[in-house]
Formats: C-alpha cells, sequence, structure tokens
C-alpha cells in the first residue's frame, strides 16, 4: 500500500481557500452539534427529574402500604390444621 502524503503548498490558492473554509464548516458543524446536544439536554433535564420524582413518590407510598399490609398479615394468628394419615408401605 502506497503511502500518500497530502502538501498544502502543492495546491492552487483557490484549492487553498476551499480547504480552509471547509476546514471551517466542520469545525462550526461540530460546535451546532455539541450546543444542539446541550440543549437537548437542558430542555429533557427537567422533565426527567419530574419523572424520577413521581416514580420515588410512588413507590414509597406503595412501598409504605406493602410495609402496612405485611404487618396486619403478621399480627393476625393463623394455624393451618390438617389432620395426617399415615401410610404404611407394608
Amino acid at each position: 500500500m502506497a503511502a500518500y502524503r497530502f502538501q498544502v503548498r502543492s495546491l492552487s490558492l483557490p484549492q487553498q481557500i476551499g480547504l480552509i473554509l471547509l476546514t471551517a464548516l466542520g469545525i462550526a458543524a461540530a460546535i451546532a452539534l455539541v450546543l444542539l446536544s446541550v440543549g437537548l439536554a437542558l430542555v429533557l433535564l427537567p422533565i426527567v427529574a419530574i419523572g424520577v420524582f413521581i416514580g420515588r413518590w410512588r413507590l414509597s407510598r406503595m412501598m409504605a402500604e406493602a410495609k402496612k399490609r405485611a404487618a396486619e398479615t403478621q399480627t393476625a394468628d393463623k394455624t393451618i390444621e390438617i389432620d395426617y394419615r399415615v401410610v404404611d408401605d407394608d
């Protein structure tokens, strides 16, 4: 495989100007993409925070109800009575 060497000096003036403009355009596009993603994150952050808050509140409420039900069932004395019959193999 041949190694290619890129030399800016071998380019003509319009090609050098085009290279500079395309480089600037690429950098501007990268900056715009970063700004867009940061802006989207700032918009979505409160929505996600509210969702997490509501989820934690509902989960804690369900856990409190489950603990209450577990405490009620544990206080009631439940005994299972069954008649057993032993069957011999003889």
